[in-house]
């Protein structure tokens, strides 16, 4: 245990230092390789070192995050979950990246308690285990027994009422702040690269980012979210939420009924308790598709230390409602916890999320590449035939298998799509909407902890009754949407013979006008040339006038022949950064 470490501003400042310091050495890095040796060793040199270079940074922020905690280590997982950013090496490098921090001294933990619930400590719980269970970057956790006494109108309270103390560590509010500002600040850098401004809006990355954040800064949100998550789980008694004592919860602490159990990633417990690993990893794939696609509200960090499975005999699944398997294996209930970081679906996404998942199960590349372009999942400008064309192989080759025989695909199989789609993977045109990211987060965590309970799980046949229910109640609203279209073409029906008279009377009087569009890989061409030529402008210039300047200072005019360099180094960076 640590004796203090209560932040300092000379500590803030010190954490700022740092994490600048590392994206200033990122920056030039790229600026170096990317923009200087590529121009003196080529383009392809450059390229063949690239993901080596990438991993080493990769690995450097991770032990830069394991260091500093906080907002780091959560941006970590953040960018562990772009896939559509950062190729799978450098994803491997963060994936497992976790809290591993010191806990607060208890004392200093038992003062927030206090402070915060207005309180002693003696008074509010019978017992409290001095040792944390878990500490984070952001808070730690305990254990306890509520005191008899203590009034609670949410939850009844008796002699064995055990709950979960959550406690926020001291200053955090000022670390995050500071930790925020030196991200914002790198990011800020990160948009001078023209590859990272085309392939990310970097301010509405940051901002939901410090927006998920904050969030997880609130418990009383937390507890909010908690209550929505049992309402919209009501309906199931296989789903299990720990209620919150909203009496006994402020912004800085969260008490929960204890509903710790056997981890979901403890298999050799799951075994004793003789619960199927594949009922779990099936109850685990459905209660993650009401949520994206029913509910639109999500739990976004599905990773094992957030998840339990409740063992019940067969007289406690009765009283629950719950079915009794009948291949001998025992019943049981989906544990959830800790709601800091949630999502929600947009409205504006919704229907096109139900597109994807319905025209999924029906191996329908066409509809699932036009529901992903409307969600904004490709970049402006991306072949959308090209991309129909690798959706529609990719069913072929791959729909219907599990995930090991995933796992097993042959190399020449995998080589023979990649050499069909050489141009799409190398362009890289694939975006994901920036409000969809804790989405795309928790649906790689998901697919993980899916397969790892049962390495046959078959996701192709799992969504099938789901999208079916979905399409069904699509239909519904078919019928309405085929009348509208009736209705909207006998209007252009009717307006038709006097558009054409328009048209016509335009042409005789000669005011017809014919306009054409380039193709978008005509452009693209046109743009290129025209960067191009800009950038050696550029260069011409900061090759005029770092000459003149170098001559003005050996001539001892040197003023002019600092203003004539500054103004060459100007012109190089207008040719560098575009």
């Amino acid at each position: 245990m640590r004796q203090n470490n209560t932040p300092t501003p000379p500590n803030l400042r010190g954490r700022s230092q740092r994490a600048l310091w590392f994206g200033a050495r990122l920056f030039l890095s790229l600026i170096f390789w990317e923009l200087i040796l590529s121009r003196l060793l080529g383009q392809t040199r450059v390229a063949q070192g690239r993901l080596g270079r990438m991993i080493v940074f990769a690995r450097r922020f991770r032990a830069l995050a394991l260091d500093l905690g906080g907002v780091w280590i959560k941006l970590g997982q953040f960018l562990s979950s772009r896939v559509d950013i950062l190729p799978p090496s450098v994803i491997a490098e963060l994936a497992d990246l976790q809290d591993a921090v010191p806990a607060e001294p208890t004392d200093q933990v038992i003062r927030t308690i206090e402070h915060e619930l207005g309180q002693p400590i003696s008074q509010l719980f019978a017992e409290f285990e001095p040792d944390p269970i878990a500490a984070a970057s952001f808070g730690q956790a305990y254990r306890a027994l509520l005191n008899v006494n203590v009034a609670s109108a949410a939850l009844p309270i008796t002699q064995s009422t055990r709950v979960i103390i959550k406690v926020q560590r001291p200053n955090l509010d000022q670390i995050v702040a500071t930790d925020l500002r030196s991200l914002k600040t790198i990011m800020g850098w990160a948009k001078w690269y023209r590859l990272v401004r085309e392939r990310a809006n970097v301010d509405d990355l940051v901002r939901e980012f410090s927006d998920g954040i904050l969030a997880e800064l609130d418990y009383e949100q937390e507890a909010r979210n908690a209550e929505l998550f049992a309402h919209h789980f009501a309906h199931d008694a296989q789903v299990r939420i720990p209620k919150p004592y909203k009496t006994l919860t402020t912004r800085r602490v969260l008490v929960l009924e204890n509903v710790e159990d056997i981890k979901i990633t403890d298999y050799d417990g799951l075994a004793s308790a003789n619960i199927s690993r594949v009922a779990v990893a099936r109850k685990l794939f459905d209660t993650y598709l009401q949520q994206f696609f029913t509910d639109g509200f999500f739990h976004a960090d599905p990773h094992p230390g957030n998840l339990f499975v409740q063992p019940l005999d067969v007289a406690q699944a009765t009283q629950l409602d719950i079915e009794v398997p009948t291949d001998g294996t025992r019943p049981f209930r989906l544990t959830f916890i800790d709601f800091g970081m949630v999502g929600t679906v947009p409205k504006a996404y919704e229907k096109e999320l139900r597109e994807i998942i319905i025209a999924t199960s029906l191996k329908d590349a066409r509809r699932v590449t036009a529901a992903a372009q409307r969600m904004g999942m490709f970049l402006p400008g991306a072949d959308l035939f090209r991309i129909e064309q690798a959706v529609s192989m990719l069913f072929d080759k791959f729909w219907g298998l599990n995930t090991t025989d995933l796992v097993n695909v042959s190399f020449d199989e995998m080589f023979s799509f990649v050499a069909e789609f050489r141009d799409l993977l190398s362009t890289l045109p694939f975006q994901m909407p920036q409000n969809m990211l804790y989405l795309g987060r928790a649906a790689n965590i998901l697919s993980g902890m899916s397969t790892a309970l049962d390495p046959k799980f078959n996701p192709w046949k799992e969504i099938q009754p789901f999208a079916q229910g979905m399409a069904q109640k699509s239909s519904k609203r078919g019928a309405q949407d085929v009348l509208d279209e009736v209705i909207k073409l006998l209007r252009q029906t009717v307006q038709l013979p006097n558009q054409a008279d328009q048209v016509l009377s335009r042409a005789l009087s000669g005011q017809l006008e014919i306009r054409t569009q380039l193709s978008q890989a005509s452009t693209n061409d046109l743009r290129r040339i025209e960067h191009g030529i800009s950038r050696l402008s550029w260069l011409i210039i900061f090759a005029v006038f770092m000459g003149c300047g170098t001559a003005l200072l050996i001539s001892q005019f040197v003023g002019v022949g600092g203003v004539f360099l500054g103004v060459g180094g100007l012109a190089l960076a207008k040719a560098m950064f575009g």
